[in-house]
């Protein structure tokens, strides 16, 4: 009887001894660390994204944790560890990029880091044809929320996908249209020949070559303020291929025929 309390001890022993011993690779670490956070997310113009979900991604644990801004953009992470993190905004609609910032904590330090949420495009607030050689656009009112960094842009792009009979083009001269012409009743015959005349010209564009049907137009880095200017009335674009026969709107989203321009930022 000795014997087998003995032994069922020693049984005892050996066994937590190799409970304590062995690493639980599930077991998350929950110690607490004594660094912070905090910003705002925002749109470059400096509006608030209010009541956005931010995500902050610890770089080495691959673990994240989530949090709904409020109505002002602030957020604000607690008790993190030294470490390298990133501030993750996730967006869930095609007109907006997701955004991705980087970093680095100390121990017992306090962060403020803002969070950019940038759209992918300027997209079109009104569109109307007036011929195979003129159309008139107004560009969408927020301007994309850019504010005043237009030097964050490398440029803008347009395109278009033709069919098999390629007759299409998207090179045209930009002209500012008159507060004084209404859309849908101008009052004169808004030509090639009376724009010209009568509106004030902006700039001059030309489509990059047409590969596989796809056409491609470049706003010039000088003129990306224009088309963010929001006047207005609008642009009117006026063709200038005198060999194509139709003057297409710039389009942003094939699928949908979307118009607009698409942002590329430096």
């Amino acid at each position: 009887m000795i014997r087998m309390s003995v032994c069922l001890s020693f049984l005892l022993i050996v066994v937590a001894s190799f409970v304590s011993c062995s690493k639980d690779e599930n077991i998350v670490d929950t110690s607490r660390g004594n660094s912070s956070i905090t910003g705002i997310l925002k749109f470059l113009d400096n509006t608030p994204a209010s009541l956005a979900t931010i995500e902050l991604k610890s770089n080495a644990s691959q673990r994240s944790i989530y949090q709904t801004c409020n109505s002002n953009g602030d957020f604000s992470f607690g008790l993190l560890n030294k470490g390298d993190y990133t501030l993750i905004f996730r967006s869930t609609s095609y007109d907006i990029n997701s955004t991705y910032t980087a970093v680095t904590l100390d121990d017992n330090q306090n962060l403020s880091r803002d969070v950019f949420v940038r759209y992918n495009m300027l997209d079109d607030f009104a569109t109307k044809i007036i011929s195979q050689d003129v159309f008139l656009i107004k560009m969408h009112p927020d301007g994309a929320r850019v504010g005043n960094n237009y030097n964050l842009i490398n440029s803008l792009s347009g395109y278009y996908r033709s069919g098999e009979s390629d007759s299409v083009t998207l090179s045209a001269d930009v002209y500012l249209v008159p507060e004084n012409i209404d859309w849908n009743n101008p009052g004169v015959d808004l030509t090639p020949e009376f724009i010209s005349s009568n509106f004030q010209f902006l700039f001059s564009m030309d489509e990059e070559a047409v590969i596989n049907g796809r056409h491609e137009i470049k706003i010039p880095p000088s003129n990306i303020q224009e088309m963010f200017s929001n006047p207005v009335n609008g642009f009117a674009f006026v063709k200038r291929d005198s060999v194509a026969n139709v003057l297409k709107i710039l389009c942003v989203d094939f699928a949908n025929n979307d118009f607009g321009l698409k942002i590329f930022y430096k």
